[in-house]
C-alpha cells in the first residue's frame, strides 16, 4: 500500500511539473473554431503564428474543404492536415470529438466550407466561413 501511495504521489508531481506551459510564457494562444449545428465563430480573427483549431463537437464526422490554398503554403504548425506524402490536404474529415489545427506563416484569408454529412457531397453544407490572419503590428 505504501508503494502504491508513493507511486501515485510521484505521478501527481510529474504531472504537476509538466503543465501546459510556464506562467508568463510567450506561447501564442489557440483560437478554436467549434463545429456543431453551425461553424462558430465566423469570421475567426487571429495573428500570425497563432494556432487555429477546428473541433468537431458533433456526434458524426464532418468534412472541411479549404477553398483558398495560398495560406496553406506557409505553415508554422499543423496537425491532422497533411497527406502521407507531406502535402496539405484541402479536404479533411474530422471524426466526432476530433480536431485539426494550423498555424499560418503569412497574413491573409482562408475560406472554407464544412460538410455535415461527409459521405454525401450534396448534403448539408455550411455557408463559406473565413479565417483572417493578420500581421502583428
Amino acid at each position: 500500500m505504501r508503494m502504491l501511495r508513493a507511486l501515485c504521489a510521484g505521478l501527481f508531481l510529474m504531472q504537476a511539473g509538466c503543465g501546459h506551459g510556464v506562467a508568463g510564457s510567450d506561447a501564442p494562444p489557440v483560437r478554436e473554431i467549434r463545429i456543431a449545428d453551425a461553424v462558430k465563430p465566423d469570421p475567426m480573427f487571429a495573428n500570425l503564428g497563432e494556432e487555429i483549431r477546428w473541433t468537431n463537437a458533433r456526434s458524426a464526422p464532418v468534412r472541411i474543404g479549404f477553398l483558398t490554398m495560398r495560406l496553406l503554403d506557409e505553415l508554422s504548425c499543423e496537425q491532422g492536415v497533411k497527406t502521407l506524402f507531406g502535402e496539405v490536404n484541402d479536404l479533411i474529415t474530422i471524426p466526432p470529438g476530433g480536431s485539426i489545427s494550423l498555424c499560418f506563416g503569412r497574413a491573409g484569408e482562408l475560406k472554407y466550407n464544412v460538410w455535415f454529412e461527409p459521405q454525401n457531397p450534396r448534403g448539408l453544407i455550411s455557408p463559406t466561413a473565413t479565417v483572417r490572419i493578420e500581421a502583428r503590428g
